[in-house]
């Protein structure tokens, strides 16, 4: 069964043991992290911001790149888009920051592409930066932009222009969407703006849905984080829903640090707990690679 891998963030794949020394590395012995799983999506973001306060150097961006693609080649992934949100450390900026995962990607023993990431929770300012940066530079194996962050801050009205600006470029577009109950009202703007994928949309409308459907946008389902971030029963997770009523969706894990997964784990989830045969899950498999980003 091949295996793919369509909404992995960058960041959230970092392996828990170089986490570990990086931040020892840091800030000594003592503020060694006690790693549990995150439960809310307050505690995803502390660990985010914990792994975004590292100063880390570009060697270590490199090791971190190397390790995640060992990673998901290890789980028997076949192709991956990778999403990252630009960066600046000790001895790199943010365009050397994209060129180390890119060059990590030259050396993977399967096939990846860049998504770079836009945090609603920085600002247009920064989201403009990255726009700019993007347009100036030629990013090896990036193909496309993804609005990702803290569901609760911004609102994707003020990234819209932004990302039609990426679109124009050629570049595919992703949007987080559907996390959180208040964002039900917000879906109406991100499915009308038709992104090429959306992620999560656990939280909808019926009519929300159809148009869904109707527009053949591909539902990336990030199962364990979706559970763990809200409490939700598995039987309840739209996923079901989502397959029955012939929506496109990919199997993903979102965060395989925060969650503790992999895609072999959340395949095995997926149709332990709807009674999904190996076939069925393969033929859901084979249709997300339809929906993988490349440039136009």
């Amino acid at each position: 069964m091949d295996k793919i891998e369509l909404h992995a963030h960058f960041s959230g794949c970092i392996r828990f043991t170089t986490l570990q020394e990086l931040t020892i590395r840091q800030f000594g012995q003592n503020q060694e992290i006690n790693f549990q799983k995150c439960t809310t999506l307050e505690q995803c973001f502390i660990l985010f911001a914990k792994i975004n306060s590292l100063n880390l150097m570009l060697d270590d961006v490199r090791r971190i790149a190397d390790e995640i693609f060992e990673d998901f080649y290890s789980d028997g992934v076949t192709y991956l888009e990778i999403r990252a949100t630009p960066k600046k450390g000790q001895d790199f900026d943010q365009l050397q920051y994209l060129k180390a995962i890119s060059d990590a990607i030259n050396k993977a023993k399967f096939e990846i592409k860049l998504i770079v990431a836009i945090d609603r929770a920085k600002g247009i300012d920064e989201a403009e930066k990255t726009l700019n940066l993007v347009k100036k530079n030629k990013i090896q194996h990036l193909v496309g932009v993804d609005l990702c962050g803290h569901p609760g801050i911004g609102h994707f009205s003020q990234y819209k222009s932004i990302l039609q600006k990426f679109r124009d470029l050629g570049y595919k577009i992703t949007v987080h969407t559907g996390e959180l109950k208040q964002q039900i009202e917000e879906n109406n703007d991100v499915i009308d703006f038709q992104p090429d994928r959306i992620g999560h949309f656990i939280y909808f409308t019926e009519e929300q849905l159809n148009k869904i459907k109707n527009l053949n946008i591909l539902i990336e389902v990030c199962f364990s984080s979706n559970l763990f971030t809200t409490n939700m029963h598995p039987d309840c997770h739209p996923v079901k829903q989502f397959i029955s009523q012939g929506i496109p969706i990919a199997i993903c894990t979102d965060d395989t640090l925060c969650f503790n997964t992999t895609v072999t784990k959340e395949i095995e989830l997926i149709k332990t707990t709807f009674g999904y045969s190996n076939e069925f899950i393969s033929s859901i498999l084979k249709q997300s690679l339809n929906y993988k980003f490349k440039l136009e």
